[in-house]
């Protein structure tokens, strides 16, 4: 046990930064705007969605109230927690587990490999709180305190608090050691990511299709004539995920029924927990092992080849583009982050008319009437801008190259060309992201086609904008120590950097507009001084992009 908890605690210095960021803002005092930053930033953005999610949580308990079910805001929150964490987790843990750079490390040391995957595991459990508790702890509350619970229904709300993410995450560490024991790491890790990530977008469109599927209009009279007794709605929803049926059960039942619920789950948590240890000492070193195995292929040239080949001469922006397309999308994990907001927003901005609802008729309306085109046209940009430059591309252009970055210094192109090779990679998966909202657009609103050109070419020069202020960020401050490629992307601060980026050029933008169309500034005035400004700004700030780079990259260490 001394063994484990000093390791862990090690992980855990290592996985959340914390001497590092002990030594950053209490000696070097220059940074100490850094955590200011962060914490307003999580008090805006997390306080608003949080705020919407406990709007959302009171609302299902007081229509839960009106059928005879206030339990239903418990089974509702604790099965959207681990289902997030379930399908997020397989993510997680395959790169915790398989292709975390310490593991070189760990593995050759007298450590059992329960030992080491028990840390790991452990440490991701305790990320993942991050997460359960904002989401199960205002659900506990509001049951709580509107149903007037005793003393005992907030003992054993807090241990399963503690417990909830235990079970999913178990689940997808079972599923990730039993699979990579079969399935060979090197040859099928990108297919086995790309198609997790699939079923996990999948899984989020089924959900929706589930909920728009309520006969409209009747949902209170669907529900009540599902409702036979005080509990047959949250067993119909439980029977999709049990765990979370036994978690409601166990804090809303009283008596022996609800101790043996919530015995159930607690002890349904620990079982797994034996069950993965033992998975670990049987399977772990056997599927690490042998994906490290590689078989090197060999292809033999003919002469008319190798003179081909040789006679093929690029640019150096063309072939550090070249090489900068290989690096993305060598790793799954940057592919997934920087695709699947192309997929979701569209997806969340045609899903609600599908439904036949008045408000989505009222939508409908305002944007058939001409007189409204023009307002709704700069709100397509203002979506197309912000959804193509949430692929945390050019943000983590420098940082995903964590320690092989002195391959980039070492390469003999001056460091102007390699920035602009990274701008221009992450102008193309923008402007693809650009257009598949504008697609999007054309086919269920009707929008215009010389409009949607005419937004494109703008949100094309936003969106450059916003790259070269997100890579000058990057090139400021490049994250290049990570253990494992989530790492560079998801505790990487140059990502929030790069979100209030883009929220300040869309404004900007924004405001400029609405000053214009309330000074009955023309459609192509408008457009005309839209592209100007962005023109104007775009210039000076690729030059300083280019000083900045040539300055900074020696510098940087690895």
């Amino acid at each position: 046990m001394k063994i484990f908890l000093t390791l862990l605690k090690t992980n855990l210095n290592v996985f959340f930064g914390i001497s590092a960021l002990k030594y950053r803002f209490t000696k070097s005092k220059k940074r100490l705007w850094e955590p200011i930053l962060v914490a307003f930033s999580i008090l805006v953005g997390g306080g608003s969605i949080l705020t919407m999610y406990v709007f959302l949580l009171l609302g299902l308990f007081i229509g839960g109230q009106s059928i005879g079910s206030p339990e239903l805001v418990l089974t509702f929150s604790f099965m959207a927690t681990q289902l997030i964490i379930l399908i997020f987790g397989i993510f997680y843990v395959m790169s915790a587990f398989y292709f975390s750079n310490d593991m070189n490390i760990l593995i050759p040391l007298p450590l059992k490999p329960r030992t080491i995957l028990g840390v790991k595991f452990t440490t991701i459990l305790i990320s993942e709180y991050l997460i359960a508790l904002p989401m199960l702890l205002p659900a506990l509350i509001i049951y709580g305190l509107g149903s007037q619970m005793s003393a005992l229904y907030w003992l054993k709300g807090f241990i399963l608090i503690l417990t909830a993410p235990v079970l999913p995450l178990i689940i997808s560490a079972i599923f990730v050691i039993i699979l990579m024991r079969f399935a060979n790491i090197r040859r099928s890790k990108d297919l086995i990511v790309v198609i997790g990530s699939l079923f996990g977008v999948a899984a989020g469109i089924g959900i929706n299709l589930i909920t728009q599927s309520l006969p409209q209009g009747n949902e209170g009279e669907f529900i009540k004539g599902l409702v036979q007794n005080n509990s047959q709605l949250i067993q119909s929803i439980g029977r999709k995920f049990p765990p979370s049926l036994w978690a409601t059960l166990g804090l809303s039942q009283h008596g022996l029924q609800g101790w043996a619920y919530f015995l159930l789950f607690v002890i349904v948590s620990l079982g797994l927990v034996v069950v993965f240890l033992w998975l670990s000492n049987r399977f772990f070193y056997k599927s690490y092992l042998a994906g490290q195995e590689t078989r090197k292929k060999t292809k033999i040239l003919s002469n008319e080849e190798m003179v081909r080949n040789a006679g093929k001469i690029s640019s150096p922006v063309v072939s550090l583009f070249k090489r900068e397309w290989r690096l993305y999308m060598r790793t799954p994990i940057y592919v997934v982050n920087g695709l699947v907001g192309m997929i979701m927003i569209p997806f969340f901005l045609v899903m609600p008319f599908f439904t036949k609802s008045g408000e989505m008729d009222e939508v409908l309306t305002f944007i058939k009437n001409p007189d409204n085109a023009l307002i709704f046209v700069f709100i397509v940009l203002g979506i197309m801008i912000f959804g193509s430059s949430m692929n945390m591309i050019s943000c983590t252009s420098l940082s995903r190259e964590g320690n092989t970055f002195w391959i980039s210094k070492m390469i003999p192109a001056p460091p102007g060309k390699q920035i602009l090779s990274k701008l221009l990679h992450s102008n193309i998966l923008s402007l693809a992201g650009q257009i598949i909202i504008a697609i999007t657009a054309f086919f269920v609103w009707d929008i215009a086609i010389y409009r949607l050109i005419i937004i494109i070419l703008i949100g094309g020069l936003a969106n450059n904008l916003i790259n070269i202020l997100d890579l000058m960020v990057d090139v400021l401050r490049p994250k290049m120590e990570w253990n494992n490629p989530q790492e560079a992307i998801k505790q990487n601060l140059n990502v929030l950097f790069g979100v209030l980026i883009s929220f300040f050029v869309i404004g900007l933008l924004g405001i400029i507009t609405i000053l214009m169309i309330l000074a009955n500034i023309t459609e192509f005035w408008i457009y005309g001084a839209l592209t100007s400004i962005l023109v104007l700004l775009s210039i000076p700030s690729l030059y300083g992009l280019y000083a900045l780079a040539g300055k900074k990259y020696s510098s940087i260490e690895v």
